[in-house]
C-alpha cells in the first residue's frame, strides 16, 4: 500500500517507468512512438494503475510475457523480448527501489 505522503512522488515514478521501457523497448516499438506516457498506458494494462517497484519485482514469468506481447499489440509491432523487459524493469529499480513509494517488499 502506498501512503498518502508518498503519493506526492508518483508522477515522478511514472516518468521514470515510462522512460526506462521506452529505451528498454525499441526495438521493436518505434522509437518516435514510445512516449513515457505510452509505455505507462501498456504497464498499467498488466501491472494496474497502482504499480509500484515492488509489483514489479514480483511480475512471474507469464506475466512478463504478457506485458512483452502487450507492448507488440499496443503498439502494432513485433513484442519486444523479455529480457528487454526485464532489462526496464531493473534499470527502474535502480532509480526506485523497492519501498522507495513507501510499499512493502514483495512477499516470499
Amino acid at each position: 500500500m502506498v501512503g498518502a505522503r508518498d503519493r506526492d512522488w508518483r508522477p515522478d515514478f511514472e516518468q521514470a517507468m515510462g522512460e526506462e521501457f521506452g529505451e528498454s523497448v525499441c526495438p521493436p516499438v518505434p522509437f518516435e512512438a514510445a512516449s513515457p506516457h505510452e509505455c505507462c498506458e501498456v504497464v498499467w494494462q498488466i501491472a494496474g494503475t497502482d504499480v509500484t517497484p515492488a509489483k514489479l519485482v514480483s511480475l512471474g514469468e507469464a506475466e512478463i510475457i504478457a506485458l512483452s506481447a502487450a507492448f507488440g499489440d499496443y503498439f502494432e509491432c513485433e513484442a519486444p523480448s523479455g529480457d528487454q523487459i526485464k532489462d526496464a524493469i531493473a534499470r527502474l529499480l535502480a532509480r526506485w527501489p523497492v519501498g522507495s513509494l513507501g510499499e512493502s517488499p514483495p512477499s516470499e
